[in-house]
């Protein structure tokens, strides 16, 4: 495997998933004071090196169970191809999670039992959705399991670690950025929904179908801008508006997946969710 082969592995383009409620729990931490910078970035090194694992956990599980035949789209295919095997890549998902469990020591010891909950919560997702007799992925939890953990728990343990606090506006601006990173998820489960089918996955989109799936797809991204005004009314911080000015994107990106069909549905709901996010930490520290 040769460093190309191991970029493609880790899915760099996706690690945007993790980045995005860090540095919205950063942003809430330093606001509100008492803001760690040493501890933040510590907890950012950790979150990044559980999502890798995730994802090369999902290259290997996904080959096992039969799931991933060739090199496809969204997927790296380096054991397919046989530029790996499938121990290799399941010894670096591995890796991956112990680098962060050591990282994650200090934060746990630091700030309690708490922290150490959530962590182990996130690491079981990342290794039961591909993994085992009947990973997430198979099943309609999936896209809830990833709205979670990668958009509520983030948030709110970032914020747990960075300033010693959880506070209500963590649980509130958690709730655009799960419904916005589940989606990246639905979008990806659409593009592959007739793969899916074939091996016998049920997953949400499986079992809605094709045209209900886009309907909840525009749902999940419509419901993260109309919460934006509820969160103003609830803090009274006029600047939780602020990502009312990428909408025109995202709406643009949602006809585009309308008229064009879901081949680059990840990549265009991960820009939404990128832009969505960045307008949102500065609407934070504004």
């Amino acid at each position: 495997m040769n460093f190309r082969q191991f970029i493609a592995l880790i899915r760099v383009p996706s690690l945007t998933a993790t980045a995005v409620p860090l540095f919205t729990g950063g942003a809430l931490a330093l606001k509100i004071g008492g803001f760690d910078a040493v501890f933040w970035l510590v907890m950012l090194a950790a979150a990044l090196f559980m999502q890798i694992a995730t994802n090369v956990f999902n290259e290997h599980g996904d080959f096992i169970n039969g799931i991933d035949k060739s090199a496809s789209h969204g997927f790296a295919g380096i054991i397919v191809k046989g530029q790996a095997t499938a121990n290799e890549v399941l010894i670096i998902a591995i890796a991956f999670y112990a680098a962060a469990a050591i990282l994650a020591v200090p934060l746990v010891l630091d700030r309690g039992v708490y922290v150490l909950v959530m962590g182990l919560a996130a690491a079981a997702v990342g290794v039961l959705y591909s993994e085992g007799p009947l990973p997430l992925s198979r099943t309609p939890l999936g896209e809830i399991f990833v709205g979670i953990i990668m958009g509520l728990t983030e948030v709110i343990a970032t914020e747990l670690v960075s300033c010693s606090r959880i506070t209500f506006s963590a649980y509130l601006v958690s709730v655009p950025i799960s419904l916005l990173v589940a989606a990246v998820l639905v979008a990806n489960n659409i593009r592959d929904i007739g793969k899916d089918s074939k091996v016998g996955r049920k997953t949400l989109v499986v079992i809605l179908g094709d045209r209900y799936s886009q309907v909840l797809y525009f749902t999940m991204i419509a419901l993260s801008y109309a919460w934006l005004p509820l969160m103003y009314v609830l803090t009274g911080n006029v600047w939780l508006n602020l990502p009312l000015v990428t909408f025109p994107f995202a709406a643009r990106g949602m006809i585009m997946l309308h008229k064009n069909g879901w081949k680059l549905g990840v990549e265009i709901s991960s820009i939404i969710y990128m832009i969505y996010g960045v307008a949102l930490v500065i609407a934070l520290l504004s």
